[in-house]
């Protein structure tokens, strides 16, 4: 018999996270090119499990047994039968009895002997571990002990039917954490439901998601979710935390997180829900469950209406009964990227004689063997109008499905987007960081990894050696600021990449030592290049004290520095710094012609230097933090600023700083240059604060005691901006503060103020921005009318073109040109926007 290892890696494996700390489609398939199936045990007979033979939990004292091994194997058994109860399905399993019955492990199992289990065959069928005080996970595994609840996957597998794919389960494995077992749960009966949900991954059960995020991750008025569309229904929300709650009864088995210290990880232990029973009648149906029942098959495509879509979650509920009867499926599940882009879905198990709605919504967290992926477009209920136009196929709209035993409905799905008009699209999972002045050119960056993205040519991922900096780029996105390391001393500098040709820029320390990075330790480092690419800046590191290393103690060691194409690399003026007490200082933008640089320290503060002269100090002159960047000649630079106020704590006074609002510093005037103040955005009023729950568990909203109370405490929105156009009439960034975790991507057009990116592209009609809109605008070209941008925390970014926007003037749409002629057409009494997004 020819067997096979399946897990390679730990990014394989199926865990059980804490919480609070297709249906479930495969966790496995085979690698059969072009046809890959899910793996699947022989149920010709019963699956015999086999169990350890020490104390599953010990009390606090670590001496008495808490779960003893009798209980352990009842709670084994107990999960066992809920698969096997299935009458639907064909999968069922028995206790044989513990490890003595298996010679090849024969003895309790610990994390001194966890090999005689892992990677070995023991005769095959279901080896259950009790990792009695978490040591296996963390010793072998390396997961800590008090975050993860159990781990369970098929092991090994053979190929059936000689075709040189293993596609039968012949043997798996599940370790049951006992040290996670709660003190106040004396039989185990809550944890109850981490042993059955691990026991269908040992099936090949994957994850999935149909009322589990309801009732783990809904928060009232901070993170609302939604039985169905949102918008279209009422959101549903964790037991406890106010508003409508989510029955903890109808929450899937397989959901990838668990309570298991409260009554939910026992609703959680039985297979009852039509999702779970679904998941393994999929894999191991009976000759009469598909004839019996009803399904919903299609597929996703893009608003072009060719091109598939996976890793999205499509959802089947009752009308009737929305939360006991629902089915969900993955798109592309069951090939798991092995065929590429792959937008099908199938929903089963669905009553005959029953109505349903199915839509689509992102999968919220945990781990999925098919990448999830986010919404390109607004969620939407399916109906028989399904269209790409976001006028005429409201997301709303829905047309039930009535499930017919034997038949499956089909039911295709299309996001949701216009084809003229803006252009908005994901480029890469990964970050663009710079948009070409020219347009449709962009820097990216992928951890250390350096690439090129081009709108015609796409992504183009730089050799291993060059290491991936802040993503500077000239006008033409020809040049690229990298970092490599020239001599292979195994210490980088910048350096210039330009098809295939390196041009080191050198350093400050003769390349001996180096700044500690995550790619490795660095001379230099470059932020930004000039329009011409013949102008560079960034940091330099120098041993101030001989002590050879860069950055020790409290002298000057991260200097700002400067790179011509005539003049070399040399430190720009850093007169009447406090390294002291603001730590290291940078060059981090300049404008086009390179005639302006502007940095920061270690503290935010901003300072600037024109024409290389002496460093002008943003921060004491404006309070300016966080100057970004600059136009093409250096006349705009925009920045955010604070003000100095006094609070009094306990009776003592401070000084503390708050926003005060974005302000514009002409860089050509220099020290002398006069300040232009932007209009101010303010909190509850331009953007709600999220209400939260504080550590006493209540629910506080911060706007309750009105705007003017919020500003004086807090002052203004902050901003950071990010990038303008040549002529400083667009101005992009983003406002929000992490202490609020709120954020909007917003844009200053010169005539009109500021604009919040989610209304402009509500406005505009663009569905696949009406959830996200674009939190981070990153990069603007030099005409203000391309953009590239992202979410918070997440590594995909979007490109937008804007060179033709509309507006609704005289109740009909005109298409204008952006920005100049958009903004007067606004001005002058047209509304922002297609009318029919109005």
């Amino acid at each position: 018999m020819n067997l096979k290892t399946l897990h390679k890696a730990l990014g394989a494996l199926a865990l059980l996270a804490v919480g609070l700390a297709q249906a479930a489609g495969p966790l496995y398939t085979t690698d059969k090119p072009g046809k890959p199936t899910p793996l699947r045990w022989n149920t010709s007979k019963p699956v015999p499990i086999y169990t350890d033979l020490g104390v599953y939990a010990y009390d606090v004292d670590g001496v008495a047994p808490f779960i003893t091994n009798e209980r352990a194997r009842e709670m084994v058994a107990f999960a066992v039968k809920q698969w096997s109860d299935v009458k639907t399905s064909t999968w069922k399993g028995y206790v044989a009895g513990d490890f003595t019955k298996v010679p090849s492990i024969g003895a309790n199992v610990d994390a001194t002997n966890v090999d005689k289990v892992y990677g070995q065959y023991n005769g095959g069928g279901m080896h259950v571990i009790y990792d009695t005080d978490g040591s296996i996970l963390e010793n072998y595994f390396g997961l800590p002990k008090d975050a993860v609840l159990g781990i369970a996957f098929p092991e090994i597998a053979e190929d059936s039917d000689g075709d040189g794919y293993e596609d039968t389960i012949v043997e798996a494995t599940a370790l049951m954490n006992g040290y996670a077992v709660n003190i106040n749960d004396p039989t185990g009966r809550q944890f109850t439901g981490i042993m059955t949900h691990e026991f269908g991954h040992a099936l090949n059960l994957s994850h999935a998601q149909v009322n589990g995020q309801l009732a783990f991750f809904s928060i009232p008025g901070y993170f609302d979710l939604y039985p169905g569309v949102p918008g279209c229904v009422a959101p549903l929300h964790h037991p406890g935390y106010g508003g409508t709650d989510m029955p903890i009864k109808h929450v899937e088995t397989m959901f990838p997180f668990i309570d298991p210290g409260a009554e939910i990880g026992y609703e959680m232990s039985t297979v009852d829900m039509p999702d779970d029973i679904a998941a393994v009648s999929n894999l191991y149906p009976t000759a009469t469950y598909r004839s019996s029942t009803g399904s919903i098959a299609g597929t996703l495509k893009l608003k072009d209406g060719r091109t598939p879509y996976s890793g999205v979650n499509i959802i089947a509920r009752n009308v009737n009964n929305p939360l006991g009867d629902a089915v969900s499926a993955m798109t592309g599940d069951q090939t798991q990227g092995k065929v590429g882009p792959d937008g099908r879905f199938q929903i089963n198990n669905l009553k005959p004689g029953q109505q349903y709605v199915v839509y689509m919504e992102e999968i919220v967290a945990g781990g999925y063997p098919t990448t999830p992926r986010a919404l390109v477009s607004e969620a939407e209920y399916w109906n028989s109008g399904e269209s790409s136009s976001p006028s005429a196929d409201r997301a709303c709209t829905s047309t039930p499905i009535m499930a017919g035993a034997g038949t499956t409905a089909k039911a295709d799905l299309v996001f949701n987007g216009y084809d003229n008009g803006v252009d908005y699209y994901p480029v890469v999972d990964a970050n663009l960081i710079k948009l070409s002045k020219n347009g449709s050119k962009a820097s990216g960056v992928f951890f250390a990894t350096a690439f090129s993205w081009d709108i015609k040519k796409g992504i183009e991922v730089f050799p291993p050696e060059i290491i991936a900096t802040n993503g500077g780029m000239d006008k033409s996105g020809d040049v690229f600021l990298i970092n490599t390391d020239v001599d292979g001393n195994g210490i980088s500098s910048a350096a210039l990449w330009e098809k295939g040709k390196i041009t080191n820029l050198g350093s400050l320390n003769k390349d001996k030592c180096g700044g500690s990075s995550f790619a490795g330790p660095m001379s230099s480092y470059g932020f930004a290049l000039s329009d011409d690419g013949k102008t560079a800046v960034g940091l330099g590191y120098v041993d101030s004290d001989g002590d050879g290393s860069c950055e020790s103690g409290f002298l000057p060691e991260v200097l700002p520095v400067i790179w011509t194409e005539r003049g070399g690399l040399r430190k720009l003026d850093a007169s009447g710094h406090d390294f002291a007490n603001e730590g290291w200082l940078r060059a981090q933008a300049l404008s086009g012609d390179g005639s302006v640089v502007l940095g920061e320290t270690n503290y935010g503060k901003a300072v600037a230097w024109v024409e290389e002269g002496k460093r002008v100090d943003l921060w004491a002159m404006y309070g300016g933090t966080s100057a970004y960047s600059a136009n093409r000649d250096g006349s705009k630079v925009p920045m955010d600023s604070v003000k100095k106020i006094k609070r009094v704590i306990d009776g003592q006074v401070y000084d503390d700083w708050i926003s005060n609002g974005a302000i514009v510093w002409n860089g050509k005037a220099g020290a002398k240059s006069a300040i232009t103040k932007l209009p101010v955005m303010r909190w509850c009023v331009d953007m709600p604060i999220p209400a939260f729950i504080d550590w006493s568990g209540n629910l506080n909203d911060p706007c309750a005691s009105g705007a003017d109370a919020v500003r004086a405490e807090y002052g203004v929105i902050p901003m950071q901006l990010n990038d303008l156009s040549d002529d400083g009439k667009v101005i992009v960034g983003r406002a929000g503060s992490w202490l609020y975790g709120s954020f909007e991507g917003v844009m200053y057009l010169d005539g009109l103020g500021w604009i919040k990116l989610s209304d402009f592209f509500r406005k505009q009609g663009v569905a696949e921005a009406y959830r996200y809109g674009l939190q981070n605008p990153i990069s603007v070209n030099a005409a203000g009318d391309e953009m590239i941008g992202g979410l918070m925390g997440v590594n995909q970014t979007w490109y937008v073109d804007m060179k033709n926007v509309f507006v609704c003037d005289n109740h009909r749409d005109e298409k204008v040109s952006f920005p100049e002629t958009f903004v007067k057409k606004i001005k002058g009494g047209a509304r922002m926007g297609r009318c029919a997004h109005q």
